[in-house]
């Protein structure tokens, strides 16, 4: 089962992606700052990350950018800001995708799906080959 961290200050929207993705198949976790969020994605095994950008502590760029120091973790970046220039500046950074509030749930669990099935590809097409031997070239995920 895959594993989802969600960090999302407003309780409600993180206990409504929550329940959304365990609806979907997914087992979650939830951080409500920057700081708790961006020490459990480096402590932990995650398979994706959805990631608020207005957060306490640190915000979500920051988290973002710490982040890719260590880890190519796909990471979604949720916000209610939709100018394109944030867009832009986040995806260049290492976002994999970008979604705006208010979002529609069933948007949000097939950009999930879409994400996790596109770095299973791309780190599957990362491995050499032979006999029985299989060498990883990169690592999709932490």
């Amino acid at each position: 089962m895959e594993h989802i961290l969600i960090i999302e200050d407003e309780r409600d929207v993180n206990r409504l992606l929550a329940q959304t993705l365990k609806e979907g198949g997914y087992k979650t976790t939830s951080a409500y700052d920057g700081m708790e969020g961006l020490r459990m994605a480096e402590n932990g095994a995650f398979d994706l990350i959805m990631l608020d950008l207005m957060l306490p502590y640190f915000s979500g760029d920051e988290v973002l950018r710490r982040l890719r120091e260590k880890s190519n973790v796909p990471v979604i970046m949720i916000s209610a800001r939709d100018m394109v220039r944030t867009k832009t500046d986040l995806l260049t950074l290492g976002a994999v995708d970008y979604i705006t509030k208010p979002f529609d749930l069933g948007e949000v669990l097939a950009r999930v799906v879409s994400n996790l099935r596109r770095c299973k590809k791309e780190e599957s097409r990362k491995q050499l080959t032979y006999g029985n031997l299989v060498l990883d070239k990169v690592f999709c995920f932490s």
